[in-house]
């Protein structure tokens, strides 16, 4: 099946595809970053950046690709994170502006957007180098162009640009004398190739959660006490809303204070990215220019010494419950630091989960139960341990992956409130599909044993209701609708061990059938009490 049109609804499949792509290898990713700083948080940073521009892109209820772009590209810089973050926005943003008048458009078009969003990035960096991402970007956008021109079909094209991606991911060490030293490539170039892969991999009219994985990558540790911070040890960033100055004299106002210097946006919002000695004097000097928000100062000396000498000392840690293998392989990938195998049938003790805290060695421990059943033995756990227990209250699995989200906006913040990490879960829904037990009449609604149902748990005001069906993809529908009043921006789909891959995939099929606008992802959740775990968000 040829595509030789990309239009909006094309394009946030796109940017779904490669996010998730992106999820699953930024650990990687973060292994691999020794430029500028050996800070290893590049790949969570590139995920962050490109999942933002996904969420924006997918609140567009329209097909025109102008209006999908743009979103995207607001999307990217609002959450844009560290050095790589910043720079992937600026393409996005450089493919907005070269697609601001088009409703849709074809592989030349595609190209020639593309090399715009490279060159923006370029024009956003105050020293642009070789041997980063803008070298692998600027590689993959040549190629676009040379295949496009003969071309037609979106697929064709971007086999050529993967392919050329890898090719200048490959030479980035012989470009920059520390990745040859640490005998690896550029952690925000291998972030942009495995982004593109993503979207490569998403097969033509399916959903993008079907994407394969290229290869297995190994880990590798690459910082050495060679690799020190000196100078410039605050990784400093802000946006700057409400700005009648323009990029340029920001740029040359900032330049004296410190190095690897970004300063992207424009039309009255820009975000600054700035290593520094003096992160508190830049911020000051920025409020004299508009409103500074979304400040966020890193000690990377220190993030340097946690990964070359203490690794385990932190000021925060996170343990949660997960109800199968799955689970807990994603709080993992989230930033869990110890994952306790729970939930329904299967409730840990206070001792399962003291025992789970203790081994985090941090003095403030974010303890997240993941199930109401479970929430009375979390609270015992602080009176029994001299480690701060803060015990989110998450009475699902779904409400959970949505806090470390929410964690995540404020990395390694020991002091974060309940309030703080819980205040952007966008869960609308959530609940199991599985065979009941036994005969069962809730809310008006009557099973018998072994029938198949929904349960969807009670939240913004309604009881706990099962949902009937005729078989999981029309009950996964059902419960959908039940839980938001127009099209969901997210459905995630777990499945339980007993279920296969396939057989997910076909109910999230049907889901993006049902609701068009909507992401639909599914993951391996591993629980061994339900067929499937779904999460609606609004």
């Amino acid at each position: 099946m040829q595509v030789i049109a990309c239009d909006g609804t094309l394009f946030a499949d796109f940017l779904v595809a490669g996010t998730y792509f992106l999820r699953k290898y930024r650990s990687v990713v973060n292994d691999l970053n020794v430029f500028p700083v050996p800070d290893g948080d590049t790949g969570t940073n590139m995920f962050f950046t490109v999942r933002a521009a996904m969420v924006e892109a997918h609140k567009q209820h329209t097909r025109s690709l102008k209006d999908v772009a743009a979103a995207a590209a607001q999307g990217s810089l609002m959450g844009a994170r560290g050095n790589s973050g910043v720079i992937i926005s600026q393409m996005f943003r450089g493919f907005a502006h070269a697609v601001r008048h088009r409703d849709a458009i074809n592989t030349l078009e595609f190209a020639s957007a593309l090399a715009d969003g490279v060159q923006a990035a370029r024009k956003a960096l105050l020293k642009p180098v070789e041997g980063t991402i803008l070298s692998v970007a600027g590689a993959a956008a040549n190629a676009c162009f040379k295949a496009a021109a003969a071309e037609p079909d979106f697929y064709a094209v971007l086999h050529a640009t993967v392919d050329a991606a890898n090719e200048a991911l490959e030479k980035t060490p012989e470009q920059l004398a520390v990745l040859k030293e640490a005998k690896v490539v550029d952690a925000g170039g291998q972030g942009f190739v495995y982004f593109m892969e993503g979207i490569l991999r998403m097969l033509p009219g399916r959903s993008p959660y079907t994407t394969a994985f290229p290869r297995n990558p190994v880990r590798r540790t690459t910082f050495t006490s060679k690799q020190t911070v000196e100078t410039h040890r605050f990784c400093t960033e802000f946006v700057i809303n409400q700005t009648a100055t323009q990029p340029d004299a920001l740029r040359a106002l900032l330049t004296p204070h410190g190095d690897s210097l970004i300063v992207a946006g424009g039309d009255g919002t820009i975000r600054v990215h700035l290593h520094t000695d003096y992160p508190e004097k830049v911020a000051d000097m920025a409020r004299e220019h508009g409103d500074v928000s979304r400040l966020k100062i890193d000690n990377m000396e220190e993030q340097h010494n946690v990964l070359v000498v203490d690794r385990e000392s932190k000021p925060r840690g996170i343990v949660a419950v997960a109800p199968g293998e799955g689970f807990a392989k994603i709080f993992k990938e989230l930033g869990a630091d110890v994952v306790v195998i729970g939930g329904a049938t299967m409730n840990p003790s206070v001792k399962d989960l003291l025992v789970a805290v203790n081994k985090v060695l941090a003095p403030v421990v974010y303890l997240l139960p993941n199930d109401k059943n479970i929430m009375l033995a979390a609270k015992e756990v602080d009176a029994l341990t001299e480690r701060r227990i803060v015990v989110l209250p998450t009475p699902t699995v779904a409400d959970g992956v949505a806090a470390m989200f929410g964690l995540l906006n404020h990395p390694d913040d020991p002091n974060v409130s309940a309030d703080q990490a819980l205040a952007d879960s966008m869960v609308a829904g959530s609940g199991s599909i599985f065979r009941a037990g036994r005969d069962a009449q809730i809310g008006g609604v009557s099973v018998t044993r072994n029938e198949l149902v929904g349960a969807l748990e009670g939240r913004n005001g309604h009881a706990e209701r099962l949902v009937e069906g005729p078989d999981a993809a029309a009950i996964a529908v059902a419960m959908v609708r039940a839980s938001v009043e127009s099209d969901p921006s997210l459905v995630t789909l777990y499945y339980g061990h007993a279920r296969r891959r396939k057989e997910a995939e076909a109910i999230a099929q049907t889901l993006k059938a049902q609701f068009p606008s909507a992401s639909v992802e599914a993951y391996y959740g591993g629980q061994p009490t339900s067929d499937y775990v779904i999460s609606i968000e609004r």
